[in-house]
């Protein structure tokens, strides 16, 4: 039984990137529903892809709406999927204690490489407007 718990909590996750994504497929982000013909055969490829991935996320979006409503509705299937949350969540919390070192490191590269790129860019916007113009 607490495979169905683990399920549940996990589809309720799920459940949440279903809906962003599914969001921005119904405003038609995703993928071009004008007609027009695709500038190129992958980008063809891509928006059928994405659709696919759009319909597939709906169809895991209805099961986990599904799931979460009998969940609902029965109290020791709520209790455990309450208990399986807060473990997920202390799990979490312990996982990102135990790599802080680790994320924090990379977090400090990740800013000097960003000072650098921004860095290189304006020098590069400097030398730019310094060099004469050509008439």
């Amino acid at each position: 039984m607490s495979a169905r718990f683990a399920f549940v909590a996990g589809a309720l996750l799920a459940s949440l990137g279903a809906q962003s994504l599914s969001a921005q497929s119904s405003t038609g982000a995703l993928h071009d529903t004008t007609g027009a013909k695709p500038r190129a055969s992958s980008t063809a490829s891509t928006d059928s892809a994405l659709v696919e991935l759009g319909r597939a996320i709906s169809v895991l979006a209805t099961t986990v709406q599904t799931v979460v409503e009998e969940t609902a509705k029965n109290p020791e299937m709520r209790a455990a999927a309450v208990q399986t949350a807060g473990k997920a969540v202390s799990l979490a919390q312990r996982t990102l204690e135990e790599n802080r070192g680790e994320l924090e490191r990379l977090l400090a590269e990740a800013s000097r490489k960003l000072a650098a790129a921004e860095a290189a860019e304006r020098a590069k916007a400097a030398e730019k407007s310094k060099a004469p113009t050509k008439p």
